[in-house]
C-alpha cells in the first residue's frame, strides 16, 4: 500500500469514528429536548446522513484503489476535505444546539 493510500485509509476511520460520535451526540440532544426542538434536530440529522453517504462514497473509491495516479489521489484529497468541512460544521451546529440553545443552532 502506497503512503498516499496509508494515509487516507488512516482519515477514512478518523472519519467514520468521528460521525460514529456525531449521531450519539445527535441521539443524546434529541432525548433531552422538547419536541419543538425536532426540525433543528431532523436538519443536523440529514447533515449527518449526508456525511455518513460520503463516507461510504469515499470508502468504495479507497478500497476499489489499488494504484492510484497523482490525479485520483488529488480527487480522494479533495472529496476528504469537502467531508471533512461538513463534519465540522456539524459538530458546530451540535455545540450551538448544546450550548446556547435551539434557537441560535442553524
Amino acid at each position: 500500500m502506497s503512503t498516499h493510500l496509508f494515509h487516507l485509509a488512516r482519515k477514512l476511520k478518523f472519519s467514520r469514528f468521528t460521525i460514529d460520535v456525531l449521531t450519539e451526540r445527535l441521539e443524546q440532544l434529541n432525548r433531552r429536548c422538547p419536541e419543538e426542538y425536532g426540525p433543528v434536530l431532523m436538519e443536523t440529522k440529514r447533515g449527518i446522513q449526508h456525511c455518513d453517504h460520503l463516507h461510504d462514497d469515499l470508502r468504495d473509491r479507497l478500497c476499489g484503489a489499488q494504484a492510484l495516479d497523482s490525479g485520483s489521489i488529488a480527487s480522494l484529497v479533495t472529496a476528504f476535505e469537502e467531508l471533512n468541512r461538513r463534519v465540522m460544521e456539524l459538530i458546530a451546529q451540535c455545540n450551538a444546539f448544546d450550548f446556547e440553545g435551539p434557537h441560535r443552532s442553524v
